[in-house]
């Protein structure tokens, strides 16, 4: 886990954490930049949300692998801090990760961000014969 104030300065430490984490669990060049992208968003909407709300707390970037699957998950304790979400990061999140999820978290509404990445699945050919094979 990881902690850090809610200041913009810090969201490059997250996004390095990523990065080495993104490596360490096995995902591809072109997959460990989009972790990098994608956890670079999260935690920048971690931090607006915190200092829209003028929370004090640490924001905090958990992640886990698991047989290749990649899941982080940034937490703020903004609350309802009624700042809508940005598009935008949305968007970029969802194009970046296999799936996206906003629920609440400890500070209530929209505080955690889910972030999964998981393994690509080998690809089918058919053979001569009309069998399937799968090849790496």
């Amino acid at each position: 886990m990881l902690r850090f104030s809610a200041l913009p300065e810090h969201v490059r430490i997250a996004r390095l954490v990523a990065t080495s984490l993104a490596r360490r669990a096995g995902l591809a060049g072109g997959d460990v930049e989009g972790v990098r992208l994608a956890v670079g968003e999260a935690c920048g909407r971690a931090v607006q949300r915190s200092e829209s709300a003028g929370a004090a707390e640490l924001v905090e970037l958990t992640a886990t692998c698991r047989g290749g699957e990649l899941v982080v998950e940034v937490v703020d304790h903004a609350g309802d801090d009624g700042v809508e979400t940005e598009e935008v990061a949305m968007l970029l999140m969802e194009g970046l990760a296999d799936e996206v999820a906003v629920t609440a978290g400890p500070g209530g509404p929209g505080g955690t961000t889910r972030l999964t990445w998981r393994p690509p699945v080998a690809a089918t050919a058919p053979t001569a014969a009309g069998t399937t094979t799968t090849g790496a």
